[in-house]
C-alpha cells in the first residue's frame, strides 16, 4: 500500500510504484473537519479519508498541500500549481478552470441563529433576504451564494468561531454554513444557544483542472466510476 506524508511546506516524498498512471498535486483549504493540518505538518481530515482510497485505486501518484481557504485553492488551480481540490460544491467561478466530479459527500448548508430568535425565524421571506444582517466564512462558495443572491450580507470571517461570536453579540442575524464545519468548531455545551435550519443540501466533491484534464482525457470518467464504486461500499 503507498504511504503518503503530507505536510503544509513541503512537497510530499513517498514510496509509490515506480510509474504511476498519473502524478497529481492538490492545493486543499483549510476546511476542518474535512481538509486541516496538524501541529507536525501533517494533512488530515474526513475529506482526505474519502480522498485517498479512490487516487490509490486510480493509480495516482498525489501530494497535498493544505492551507487559506477555497479562494486560495482555486487561485492555484487557475494558476496551474495545483491540478484540483476538494472537498467543494459546485458554482460558476469553479466551474471556469476546472470540472466538478460526481457525488462525494453531502454538504448540509444551514442557517445558524441564536436559540431566542427561532419562532421568527423565517429565511423566506422577502424581508429577510433584504433586511437580516447575514455572513458566512471567506471564500466559500456559502459566500459566494448570499453575494450572488443579493441578501444582506456583511463581511465574512475567516473561521466559524468568529462567526459564532459575531452572531453571539448581535452582529449578525443569522450564518449561513456548511453544517459539519460549525459543529465542528463549537463546544458542544454551546451548542444549546444556536438553532440550526437547514437550507438545502449541496453535492460535494472533487474539481479537476481543464489543464489536467486536457492532458488525461478520461480521467474524470474513470474517476467519477471510482467515486460510484465507493458510494456504493458504504
Amino acid at each position: 500500500m503507498t504511504r503518503v506524508l503530507i505536510s503544509l511546506l513541503t512537497f510530499t516524498l513517498y514510496a509509490s510504484p515506480l510509474y504511476a498512471e498519473y502524478k497529481m498535486h492538490f492545493f486543499l483549504p483549510e476546511f476542518a473537519p474535512y481538509t486541516e493540518m496538524s501541529e507536525s505538518g501533517e494533512a488530515f481530515g474526513i475529506g482526505i479519508d474519502k480522498m485517498i482510497p479512490i487516487l490509490d485505486a486510480l493509480d495516482v501518484e498525489y501530494t497535498f498541500q493544505v492551507g487559506s481557504n477555497h479562494g486560495r485553492a482555486l487561485a492555484e488551480m487557475k494558476a496551474g500549481r495545483s491540478d484540483g481540490f476538494f472537498m467543494a460544491t459546485r458554482n460558476d467561478m469553479r466551474d471556469r478552470h476546472g470540472v466538478f466530479s460526481d457525488q462525494l459527500m453531502v454538504n448540509r448548508w444551514v442557517w445558524i441563529i441564536r436559540e431566542e430568535d427561532k419562532e421568527s425565524f423565517n429565511p423566506k421571506l422577502p424581508s429577510f433576504k433584504t433586511q437580516a444582517k447575514v455572513a458566512s466564512l471567506l471564500n466559500t462558495n456559502t459566500e459566494y451564494y448570499l453575494t450572488k443572491h443579493k441578501y444582506n450580507k456583511l463581511p465574512a470571517s475567516k473561521d466559524a468561531e468568529e462567526l459564532s461570536k459575531r452572531l453571539s453579540y448581535g452582529e449578525l442575524d443569522a450564518i449561513l454554513i456548511a453544517e459539519v464545519v460549525f459543529m465542528h468548531s463549537i463546544k458542544e455545551q454551546h451548542m444549546l444557544d444556536y438553532h440550526v435550519a437547514l437550507h438545502q443540501a449541496k453535492e460535494f466533491g472533487v474539481y479537476i483542472s481543464h489543464d489536467f484534464l486536457a492532458k488525461h482525457p478520461k480521467f474524470m470518467e474513470k474517476l467519477n466510476a471510482e467515486i460510484l464504486r465507493n458510494r456504493e461500499k458504504e
